[in-house]
């Protein structure tokens, strides 16, 4: 019954076999008895897709060996292994193009249903060291497609949004002769995929070496005031070559145009958007992370808001934290080797010492003073001021205030932390209050360790009405 609508129509065929208004069983034996019909690639595909994803166990094998040349083994594998899906753009002499697939299994014995490009797919079974199936969607001429198949044989997991384009020689290098490549971008932009190239990546295994990495080493510049596009430039590349004396951030640029992350985020101002800005910060670096990302930061703007996207951020995960010194960035915050160092409680301070006034406040304010700016009296005016009944926790480092050692501030973040907790745990804290002269960069890490366990609000210092605001409400920082 369903033959005749094969031979017939075989757009109608696909869409009641993805709607399963078909069996298997029927779409195979349709196959085998149609005559001549269009679309037989994707016929093909279609139903080699649906066994897998149904995983049909059940079907004859007779019936089975007449679509796969009688080769039995090929079912088994085809049953055993897992497959990858592959996507590529195709251009004929017209210069009419699409989205091409592939599925590829590793196999005791090699298969494809273009036998015309079997000479490409010994190639990549050579220099991949595996014997292959692979089943495409259609039916098209030249090379072009050698990366996708060979990626997709050597890697198990591929982000959906990718296509790939390219030949490659003998030993895996991209070959860069790429025809119609503006179309084949428009047509990869079109379907909402990526397209990967020769101008991405030199070398097969240097993208299997990117995809199966755990981590990923990525530089983000986040510039909150105004700065011209040189300078901003400027500062990103200094950023990255202080990440790459330690870290290898060779990945970086693909995984930009892979995850669609922007390594550079620019707010010429803050104005009125401390909330807006901090979620679109937050969201860049939070889709850094959820794809393997480390993310290196560097940021240029207000202590206050560092501060509370490090209590945003959390230390769930490894990053390290960039201060420029003079001309150059230096790591003074680095958890990849451990994410809660910056959380130890102490009661002995090396770093740091604090002092307290009216002990007796409800309300608790912590005043970093590691900058050169004393905002003491401006505090305890403006809590006077507005009648916040507050202890004054003032906490200054034992040495280098106005200019830190760009070293490891990880004990000087834990050392403040342990104070904040300390006090809170020996005095009654009704809500805790923020006030600012630090690095930015430490206030980053005051807020990682922090976190959002407390009520309270972060304050910032505005020039331009010469007094302190509030910019943040700790508890609704997560939301």
């Amino acid at each position: 019954m369903f033959s005749r609508l094969l031979s017939s129509n075989s757009s109608d065929f696909l869409k009641i076999l993805e709607r399963d208004d078909i069996t298997v069983k029927e779409a195979i034996e349709s196959f085998i008895n149609a005559e001549d019909f269009d679309n037989e690639f994707l016929v093909f595909y279609e139903i080699v897709k649906k066994i897998k994803e149904k995983k049909i166990v059940d079907l004859n094998q007779e019936l089975l060996k007449k679509i796969f040349n009688g080769e039995e083994e090929i079912i088994f594998d085809i049953y055993k292994n897992d497959f990858v899906e592959v996507f590529f753009p195709t251009v004929n002499k017209l210069g009419n193009g699409k989205i091409a697939r592939a599925i590829i299994f590793e196999s005791k014995k090699s298969f494809t249903n273009n036998p015309d490009l079997k000479s490409s797919l010994e190639k990549i079974e050579s220099l991949v060291g595996k014997k292959l199936i692979v089943i495409f969607d259609s039916e098209f001429k030249g090379n072009s497609f050698e990366l996708a198949v060979a990626i997709g044989s050597l890697c198990k997991k591929i982000p959906k949004n990718i296509a790939f384009t390219g030949e490659i020689d003998e030993k895996g290098n991209i070959k860069r002769n790429i025809e119609y490549l503006d179309l084949k971008m428009k047509i990869c932009s079109e379907n909402n995929l990526k397209l990967i190239s020769a101008f991405d990546v030199d070398n097969l295994f240097e993208l299997k070496e990117f995809f199966e990495a755990k981590k990923i080493h990525i530089p983000i510049l986040i510039s909150l005031m105004a700065k011209d596009k040189e300078y901003i430039r400027t500062s990103y590349e200094e950023l990255k070559e202080a990440v790459n004396e330690k870290f290898e951030i060779k990945y970086s640029d693909i995984f930009e145009k892979i995850y669609d992350v922007n390594k550079v985020f620019v707010k010429d101002s803050l104005n009125d958007d401390w909330g807006q800005v901090l979620k679109e910060v937050n969201s860049l670096l939070y889709k850094i992370i959820s794809n393997r990302g480390i993310p290196h930061i560097a940021i240029m703007g207000p202590a206050s808001f560092s501060m509370a996207l490090g209590i945003a951020l959390g230390v769930q995960n490894p990053l390290v934290v960039y201060h420029k010194a003079g001309i150059e960035y230096k790591p003074v915050i680095d958890l990849t080797d451990n994410v809660r160092k910056v959380k130890n409680i102490v009661s002995d301070y090396k770093f740091v010492k604090y002092s307290v006034e009216n002990e007796n406040g409800k309300n608790c304010a912590f005043i970093l003073y590691f900058a050169s700016h004393n905002p003491y009296d401006a505090v305890k005016n403006f809590l006077s001021k507005n009648n916040i009944d507050s202890k004054l926790v003032l906490i200054e480092p034992n040495f280098g205030k106005g200019n830190l050692p760009a070293e490891d501030w990880s004990e000087i973040v834990s050392e403040i932390m342990s104070v904040t907790q300390n006090i809170q745990f020996k005095h009654s804290c009704e809500n805790v209050f923020f006030f600012m002269s630090c690095p930015v960069p430490l206030a980053f890490g005051v807020g990682l360790s922090f976190g959002d366990f407390a009520k309270g609000s972060i304050f910032h210092f505005d020039k331009n009405t010469g007094d302190y605001i509030e910019v943040f409400k700790i508890e609704k920082i997560r939301g």
